[in-house]
């Protein structure tokens, strides 16, 4: 549909392969998610809508830690519907997966996770690595302009350029909410606080 050209194919695979991953790095770390203006339109950043609602909370940041305990001992009972071996890794911070981390256990900011690296700064480094993502396919898409129907190329572009501007909102919003929360700063002295 785009062209037969190579370079052209390479990059709308690596745009087609690395959008939705870039999407999750800067909407939802670690599993935490409905992080989304719940109450409203559901597509940009509305945290505290997630947390002040009447239909629950979703992820429970607070001054030391952030994520919803599921556990069967001590909160929502919510990993109990797996099958018994799963829902064993689940229970335990130590054996749940780092990626689903904050959808089953609510842990403190400065909890380590495998790669080292702290919950804080797991989300201000994921979400300024997803919107820088999300700017690399942008210049990628760039330089096929000319190999490209020029309609089609210019409607892409359109589409990357919202979505570049959505990530940047993202990183923003949640990043300045979790350093407010937090009081932790970036350890790599990005800005955070907007």
């Amino acid at each position: 549909m785009f062209s037969s050209d190579a370079q052209v194919l390479d990059i709308v695979t690596r745009i087609l392969l690395d959008s939705w991953p870039a999407y999750e790095r800067y909407t939802g770390p670690l599993g935490a998610g409905t992080l989304t203006d719940i109450i409203g339109p559901h597509y940009g950043p509305g945290i505290e809508s997630s947390e002040r609602n009447g239909w629950g909370q979703w992820h429970r940041a607070n001054g030391t830690g952030v994520g919803m305990d599921r556990t069967s001992a001590t909160g929502t009972g919510f990993i109990s519907q797996y099958s018994a071996p799963v829902a064993a890794m689940f229970e335990s911070v130590t054996s749940t997966p780092d990626e689903l981390l904050l959808f089953f256990h609510h842990v403190p900011y400065g909890h380590v996770l495998r790669s080292g690296t702290t919950v804080i700064q797991h989300i201000y480094d994921t979400h300024f690595a997803g919107a820088a993502r999300v700017a690399a396919l942008r210049a990628e898409w760039a330089s096929v302009a000319g190999r490209v129907d020029p309609a089609v190329h210019a409607r892409v572009a359109e589409r990357l350029d919202e979505q570049l501007r959505s990530a940047q909102e993202w990183r923003d919003q949640l990043n300045t909410y979790f350093w407010r929360k937090s009081g932790i700063p970036d350890a790599h002295g990005r800005p955070i606080a907007r």
